[in-house]
């Protein structure tokens, strides 16, 4: 199992999804950017393949660039966390074709839940 995990956050949020994200999956399965520099490097040289893409931005800003990118996110299987609830941030949220979509003032207890059912989706469907 490997995940691509995003953050433009180094505040709370940030960690307490890295901790839920490691609560499922080792950390050295886990490839993490800080940064949308590094982030569009290392989608636009496709040598890894991942089972989940975990991406979390911390402003309304950070998320209009993430969603600049949205060509390089398509094919990615998304669990999105958002900066807000706003209806015009959930609605172009939805443009990534999430698998599933939270805020970044949740307690990341779903992210975990909805990661591990990924998981053993993916895990049964190699095993067949």
């Amino acid at each position: 199992m490997k995940i691509l995990y995003y953050t433009s956050t180094t505040n709370g949020a940030g960690e307490r999804l890295q901790e839920a994200i490691e609560s499922v999956v080792q950390a050295e399965n886990t490839e993490i950017y800080r940064n949308l520099e590094s982030l569009i490097q290392r989608l636009r040289r496709p040598t890894q393949l991942w089972d989940v893409s975990i991406l979390c931005t911390n402003s309304r800003a950070d998320f209009l660039d993430l969603l600049s990118i949205r060509e390089l996110l398509l094919n990615l299987r998304i669990i999105l966390i958002l900066p807000d609830d706003n209806a015009e941030t959930i609605t172009k949220g939805h443009t990534l074709f999430p698998r599933f979509l939270t805020y970044a003032n949740s307690d990341f207890k779903d992210v975990a839940a909805v990661l591990k059912k990924m998981i053993q989706k993916t895990d049964s469907k190699q095993s067949i």
